[in-house]
C-alpha cells in the first residue's frame, strides 16, 4: 500500500507555508482522522468522488465498491483509468444521461506500491 499519509502531509505542509506565510515541519503534522462512519446519501458527488478517491488509494475495496452504488443510484458512473506506460491514473465520473462527457476526474500516481492522487495536480 501506498504511503499517501505522509504525501498527504507534505501538501498539507506545502498548501500552510502558501497561506500562512511560514512554514510547518511535516513532523508536526501528528496525524489525519479520516472517520468512516458515515452516511453515504449525504454527501454531494463530488465529495463521493473524492472518498471513492481515498478509499482506492487505501486499498478499501469495500467503501470504493459502497461509493460506487451510491453514485450508481444517482444515475453517475465513476471510472478508474489507469495507463500503466505513463505511470498516471484518472478516476473519471460521469453523470448520465451525457456519460460521453466527464463531470469530474481525480489526478492520481501510479507507484509500485499502488494508487495515490497526485495531491499537486488536484489542488484539494
Amino acid at each position: 500500500m501506498v504511503n499517501w499519509e505522509y504525501e498527504l502531509k507534505r501538501y498539507l505542509a506545502k498548501k500552510f507555508k502558501a497561506i500562512m506565510g511560514f512554514e510547518i515541519p511535516i513532523e508536526s503534522i501528528h496525524t489525519i482522522m479520516m472517520d468512516a462512519d458515515f452516511e453515504l446519501s449525504e454527501f454531494t458527488i463530488e465529495e463521493l468522488a473524492n472518498i471513492y478517491a481515498f478509499a482506492i488509494m487505501k486499498e478499501d475495496y469495500e467503501q470504493a465498491d459502497n461509493v460506487k452504488k451510491e453514485l450508481s443510484q444517482r444515475d453517475c458512473k465513476i471510472v478508474l483509468d489507469v495507463d500503466e506506460k505513463k505511470r498516471e491514473a484518472t478516476i473519471n465520473l460521469y453523470v448520465k444521461p451525457k456519460t460521453e462527457v466527464v463531470y469530474l476526474d481525480i489526478k492520481m500516481k501510479v507507484l509500485p506500491d499502488g494508487l495515490m492522487i497526485d495531491f499537486e495536480k488536484e489542488e484539494l
